[in-house]
């Protein structure tokens, strides 16, 4: 009964949106506005019908129901009850069905804050979301079920699939003899990979951040559709952008956050295909968030907000695509499926469609700006150059992500001989000096006046966060140098011996303390700008908290924008500390051996094993850490070892443990497989292999990451001396062809 349900209410979804889309397009045709309004109740009950859908999956993971083919795959008994909600989105078929809900519920959330106000754009606006809605819902029904049911003949010891609601008998298995399997049945269990707190909210955190940009899509394509290309859509979508900008942040944040805990290499972001394609809409997602600001200040560059909304929902389908095609080789992607084609097909019907469109306004003169650019030093010229910027980041991730494949192809045709396959390390030359102009540019940006700015007035802006910088990174200089060496060199008094102290440090140095300065930089610019209206409230009589309250409160938008620079800067402190000056050291240490890196140092104790309440088994490396000779924390890095009916190990799990501080994490790991791990205990000699890792400055990167979403918390709210939008009223409806 679980699987007719849940079979119905996923059909009946496809059916609402189908009928969203016809009403619609009869509503505009016809000029109708109770078809418009039938479109609209239509599209809102694909949430309530998807929510059902959801609800009862999760009844029958939580329930072990294995005559559900999808439960059979990714539960087990011994499954805890917190990870069998993670199971919802744990395997293809259940993410669909995942992606649906949240698709059909930010369409219920912009259909109904957004219905008067921008009534004109709404027939188009369903059209859009369900369009998108549509073809998934088809994926889930036709080629990707999540209701195919597992049975069995009593006759029979072969377990059979079956998509319909027929058939299906009295077992799920049945033993040789034919006789009826009483006793409860087994799954195959969740992925070990997904055990882990960060599993159960990154994916959710990703498909809300890709789900959510499809909605300022939806608007983008409405004003193209109708000619309402001024400011409107774009206030209409800015919080819906922002939503989503904020929950795609916080999934790669939390991608990185579940690589650190759980693969176990010391890093957090290793340019894996498969998060290269979330980071892809988030680049360009990041430049339409700028480009917006000046439409909206200015009335200019609609074209290029237009471009951008486009590309960021494009390449939303495209990561889509990836994750989901097996054409891209990753830790991340589900297993190959002929969805892959399907969703192919859509991208470039979806890519045709957007460009044929935006060519048609733009053949019209219907998307030229109300200025032209009066200067490259002001505001909006540097938030243009900001915008290339940020295209040139997409484009060479896009590029290094699917040269692979692209060149694969282009092979099978006979058009080349080779295939180019880039690694991790053909990303950090290419994006680097992107990068130092864009941390300019995120300081220098803010200072900058809107309209008119001339280089002058800028030097002059900039003097002070300048010198702020310069002084930082002088100290950090000094930090760094050899004094006992400096010392002989003035105490013999050959100065060569000093002044080649300090060259050699400059040099070993260069790109860390670059780094660290165009951050600095940033983070001084905007710490000015702020103090600037600070003080100036000061001086009227305002203590220092009210005023920066007030300030806050009276333009949310810009206020929130420094507090998300401010969360890139201290992220950016982060990053060049944990990637820059990364130390890692490898032993084979048998009981009471040390293994030292800078001022800590490790001591293995020995292993342990046990056996975890799922009855995966643990093996587990005692150690202590020191700092300077002085105990500071025991830590218990482990393997963890999952298990057959035959006790043969089936997947194997690294647990890496830390000691953190501000300073930064002293980071172990059993370096090992789990079957070594268990010989050298078997054999009674616990010896072990552990990689230890000096991590500077890493939990930067996660503190920046939570100033940032505060940011962009403060960013969406309203401001108080924004004045309402016009209503537009219901009899609008007649010029929603406008342009047409």
């Amino acid at each position: 009964m679980i699987a007719e349900i849940g079979m119905m209410s996923t059909g009946f979804a496809l059916v609402a949106a189908a009928y969203a889309i016809l009403a619609a397009g009869v509503g505009v045709y016809l000029r109708r506005d109770k078809w418009v309004v039938s479109a609209r109740n239509a599209a809102l009950l694909t949430f309530p019908l998807l929510t059902l859908s959801c609800l009862i999956m999760i009844f029958a993971l939580l329930n072990h129901e294995y005559s559900l083919e999808y439960v059979r795959q990714t539960t087990d008994n011994a499954t805890p009850s917190f990870y069998l909600y993670t199971a919802l989105w744990g395997h293809q078929e259940g993410s669909l069905l995942f992606w649906s809900w949240l698709m059909s519920g930010f369409t219920f959330g912009a259909l109904l804050l957004n219905w008067k106000s921008e009534r004109r754009l709404m027939p188009f606006v369903i059209v859009a979301t369900m369009v998108t809605l549509g073809f998934f819902l088809i994926l889930n029904n036709f080629l990707e079920n999540p209701w195919k049911r597992v049975w069995a003949e009593s006759s029979s010891d072969k377990v059979q699939i079956e998509a319909g609601m027929s058939g299906g008998t009295v077992a799920l298995f049945a033993p040789s003899d034919g006789a009826v399997v009483a006793e409860s049945p087994d799954g195959q269990g969740l992925n070990p990979l997904l055990r882990h707190v960060g599993m159960v909210i990154h994916p959710p955190m990703l498909y809300l951040g890709f789900v959510g940009f499809v909605i300022p899509f939806a608007f983008a394509f409405a004003a193209l559709a109708t000619g309402q290309l001024g400011a409107g859509w774009l206030r209409a979508t800015r919080g819906w952008a922002l939503v989503a900008w904020m929950f795609l942040s916080l999934g790669l944040l939390l991608g990185g956050r579940w690589a650190y805990d759980v693969l176990g290499w010391g890093g957090y972001w290793g340019w894996d295909p498969v998060e290269n394609s979330a980071l892809l809409p988030w680049l360009s997602g990041t430049a339409f968030l700028h480009s917006a600001v000046v439409q909206e200040k200015r009335g200019m560059l609609k074209f290029w907000n237009m471009l951008l909304i486009i590309i960021t929902f494009l390449l939303v389908i495209l990561g889509t695509f990836a994750t989901r095609s097996g054409v891209i080789s990753s830790v991340h992607a589900f297993a190959e499926s002929e969805i892959g084609h399907w969703m192919f097909a859509f991208l470039g019907l979806a890519t045709l469609t957007s460009i044929v469109l935006l060519g048609w306004r733009q053949e019209r003169g219907d998307l030229r700006g109300a200025d032209e650019l009066d200067s490259l030093f002001s505001r909006e010229g540097l938030f243009l150059i900001n915008n290339w910027l940020f295209l040139g980041l997409t484009v060479i991730v896009l590029w290094g992500t699917w040269a692979e494949a692209v060149t694969t192809v282009i092979r099978d045709l006979g058009l080349r001989d080779t295939i180019i396959n880039y690694g991790a390390e053909y990303y950090p030359p290419r994006v680097r000096y992107l990068l130092i102009a864009l941390y300019i540019l995120m300081g220098i940006a803010p200072l900058a006046a809107w309209r008119r700015s001339t280089a002058k007035a800028l030097g002059r802006a900039i003097v002070f966060p300048t010198l702020l910088a310069l002084g930082f990174l002088l100290m950090l200089y000094l930090a760094y140098i050899d004094w006992n060496r400096v010392s002989i060199g003035f105490k013999d008094t050959d100065f060569g011996i000093v002044l080649d102290e300090l060259a050699d440090t400059l040099t070993e140095l260069f790109w860390p303390l670059l780094g660290y300065g165009l951050v600095a930089f940033a983070g001084f610019a905007t710490l000015t700008e702020i103090w600037k209206g600070v003080s100036a409230r000061h001086r009227r009589g305002e203590n220092y908290g009210r005023a920066f309250t007030a300030l806050v409160g009276r333009d949310r938008h810009r206020y929130g924008g420094y507090c998300i620079h401010l969360g890139m800067v201290i992220l950016g402190l982060g990053v060049i500390g944990s990637t820059g000056f990364q130390q890692s050291r490898a032993m084979l240490l048998s009981p009471g051996d040390t293994v030292s890196l800078g001022s800590y140092e490790v001591k293995y104790e020995g292993l342990t094993l046990a056996e975890a309440e799922d009855g995966r088994g643990m093996v587990i490396a005692r150690a202590k850490i020191y700092k300077d000779g002085k105990f500071i924390e025991d830590i218990r890095p482990r393997r963890d070892l999952f298990l057959d009916s035959a006790g043969n190990i089936t997947n194997i799990m690294s647990i890496p443990d830390a000691h953190s501080s501000l300073a930064g994490d002293v980071y172990v790991r059993v370096d090992e497989t789990g079957q070594q791990v268990l010989t050298h205990f078997n054999e009674g000699n616990p010896s072990v292999n552990l990689r230890v890792y000096l991590n500077p400055l890493i939990n930067f990167v996660w503190f920046g990451g939570v100033i940032l979403m505060i940011g962009t918390l403060v960013a969406m709210w309203p401001s108080r001396h924004r004045t309402a939008q016009p209503v537009a009223a219901a009899a609008g409806l007649e010029q929603a062809g406008a342009g047409r």
